[in-house]
């Protein structure tokens, strides 16, 4: 009776978590009868102030149940370039793959701590999580800084656990940001991109305040 028992609650918590890993996972959801919460940004402009966009296309790895937006905008003054990449769908596929494990896996190295810092719009606080990565490339070393957060309604978040902290929220969307960082003894100056990040984040929050 005892084992009887015990393979009934052991049968029991395995179900759970099987269950509960399918949902966290979306491994049911069928991407065509969801609601995509990516339309929110179908009516983004194609320009951002003195910075001229261009779309570029969604990585092959990319989740084929997430929409995806990628662009690189260029100042038309100074010729600047910024990265965006905005991903939107259920939490528990925005959630994973964030710079600190995918850009690592793919040979970069942060030159410094993972950091939060926040983007002040509008007297509306934003966090976002920013690190320094590089890579050793034949042509010379890509030296980056990534800016990434998530958002459920326009105000952007950096918590040390989303997967976790978005649990159970149906949309959620997730926001790179990415510049250049010059190499050797010059100094960064960031000002330019969190100006842009600024703009950027003003027309993101038309498209989500509730």
């Amino acid at each position: 009776m005892r084992h009887m028992f015990f393979g009934t609650v052991i049968t029991a918590l395995l179900l759970g978590l099987g269950v509960y890993h399918g949902l966290a996972t979306d491994r049911w959801s069928d991407v065509a009868a969801d609601n995509n919460p990516g339309r929110a940004f179908e009516n983004l402009p194609a320009n951002i102030g003195d910075w001229k966009g261009e779309v570029l296309p969604r990585d092959s790895e990319d989740d084929s149940k997430t929409s995806v937006i990628n662009k690189r905008y260029t100042n038309a003054l100074n010729n600047r370039w910024v990265l965006t990449s905005l991903t939107s769908g259920r939490a528990g596929r925005v959630s994973i793959h964030n710079p600190e494990h995918c850009y690592l896996g793919s040979g970069y190295k942060v030159v410094d701590a993972i950091r939060q810092e926040t983007i002040e719009v509008g007297g509306k606080q934003h966090q976002f999580w920013t690190g320094h990565f590089e890579k050793k490339k034949p042509t010379g070393i890509e030296s980056i800084r990534i800016y990434w957060g998530w958002s459920l309604d326009g105000t952007w978040q950096a918590p040390s656990y989303p997967r976790l902290f978005f649990a159970g929220k149906a949309g959620l969307h997730k926001l790179y940001v990415i510049h250049p960082v010059p190499t050797g003894t010059e100094a960064e100056d960031a000002t330019p991109y969190k100006e842009f990040m600024v703009h950027y984040l003003t027309e993101l929050g038309r498209h989500l305040s509730p």
